[in-house]
C-alpha cells in the first residue's frame, strides 16, 4: 500500500499547484482590470491604455488553462485507481 501512495503524493502535489496557480491567475486578473477602471493614471496601467483588459483576460483564460489543466490531471489519476 505505501507504494501506490508514494505514487499518488506527487500527483496530489500537482494538484494543489494547478489549484493554486488557477486561482492566482483568476485573482490577479481580476485586480488588475478593477484597478484599471478605478484609478487608470496608476503607473504601468497608464503605459498600457486599453491594453489592461487584454491583459487582465489574458490572466482569466490562463486560470482556465490551468483549470483544464487540473481537470485532466484529476480524471488521469482516477482512472489509474482501479
Amino acid at each position: 500500500m505505501s507504494h501506490l501512495h508514494a505514487r499518488a503524493a506527487p500527483a496530489n502535489r500537482l494538484a494543489r499547484r494547478l489549484a493554486a496557480a488557477m486561482g492566482v491567475s483568476w485573482f490577479v486578473g481580476v485586480v488588475w482590470i478593477v484597478l484599471y477602471y478605478v484609478d487608470p493614471t496608476l503607473p504601468i496601467l497608464s503605459d498600457l491604455g486599453n491594453w489592461n483588459l487584454l491583459a487582465g483576460f489574458g490572466l482569466f483564460l490562463l486560470g482556465a488553462a490551468f483549470a483544464l489543466a487540473l481537470l485532466v490531471t484529476v480524471i488521469v489519476r482516477s482512472g489509474r485507481r482501479h
